[in-house]
């Protein structure tokens, strides 16, 4: 099981607190490899931070349940989402319903 991103690409634009991601963008929060286009144009050498369940694993397993970790991501999404009101199809939808 992987976390269901939908690609948005809202996390790319709203680095600006996260303290790992200090360096990844000019002071405007838009992360410097993110293009509108095409989405992170460096996804395969992103950061521990960006990999959802990579991040899990190596940062959060000892302090939270995965499907907890899946849900607190998920809310973070779709609020992101409503905020810039982007369309439904977006929203993350969880294998268990919730979200």
């Amino acid at each position: 099981m992987s976390y269901p991103c939908t690609r948005c690409g809202l996390c790319c634009q709203k680095i600006n607190h996260v303290p790992q991601l200090k360096n990844f963008h000019n002071g405007d929060g838009i992360c410097l490899y993110f293009n509108d286009d095409i989405g992170c144009t460096i996804y395969q050498e992103r950061p521990l931070v960006c990999r959802i369940d990579e991040g899990y694993q190596q940062l959060f397993e000892s302090q939270i349940s995965l499907k907890d970790y899946y849900q607190k991501n998920a809310e973070i999404c779709n609020n992101m989402q409503l905020e810039a009101g982007l369309p439904n199809h977006y929203r993350v939808r969880l294998k268990d319903g919730k979200t």
